[in-house]
């Protein structure tokens, strides 16, 4: 091998730890430049500096690595790139089945409580009917009423409910401005 020359594993022989290039002894040495001015600038103390600059050293991806960490991976261990965008791939169509699963189900519950709800309306309706027809005007009355009263109410109810879950989505859909160091 080559001197600076990096050395490469195979399938058959991985690549050594040692030969695994080694994290920078300061997080904030690995954040780019005009970051690390910004950081100094902003009158930070240092300790606050070293932990926002560990958090953001700290790699994360969602839902798959920068492409020049994919080629580092791939020169490492060959093949690994392919592997890890048929994870990405697995996770995405996992993902969506569940949310799938999800909505289906949400939906399909939201049919049984309209259809049950409104055969039950239907039912002390009749019932109302029979005793009004039977008589007990007053008492059908009373229970034909509470029951279109009930039926209002939950209608009011679940309207004003969307609204507030539509203006608490919109709210959180709103990122606020950023502004201007002073």
């Amino acid at each position: 091998m080559a001197e600076g020359e990096q050395p490469k594993a195979t399938p058959d022989e991985p690549l050594p730890i040692e030969a695994l290039p080694a994290k920078p002894p300061n997080p904030f040495e690995a954040l780019p430049a005009p970051l690390q001015e910004m950081l100094k600038q902003s009158g930070a103390n240092p300790q606050m500096m070293g932990i926002f600059a560990a958090i953001s050293a700290s790699a994360s991806w969602s839902p798959l690595p920068p492409p020049e960490q994919l080629r580092s991976y791939e020169e490492v261990l060959p093949g690994s790139a392919d592997r890890i965008l048929s994870m990405a791939e697995r996770q995405a169509n996992h993902r969506q089945d569940l949310e799938r699963t999800t909505v289906e189900g949400g939906n399909r519950r939201s049919w049984w409580g309209l259809w049950i709800g409104g055969g039950i309306v239907l039912a002390v309706l009749a019932l109302s009917g029979v005793l009004i027809s039977e008589g007990h005007g007053l008492e059908g009355t009373v229970l034909g009423s509470v029951d279109l009263a009930s039926l209002a109410g939950v209608f009011v109810y679940g309207r004003s409910q969307q609204r507030k879950e539509r203006v608490q989505k919109n709210a959180q859909s709103q990122l606020p401005t950023p502004t201007a160091p002073t």
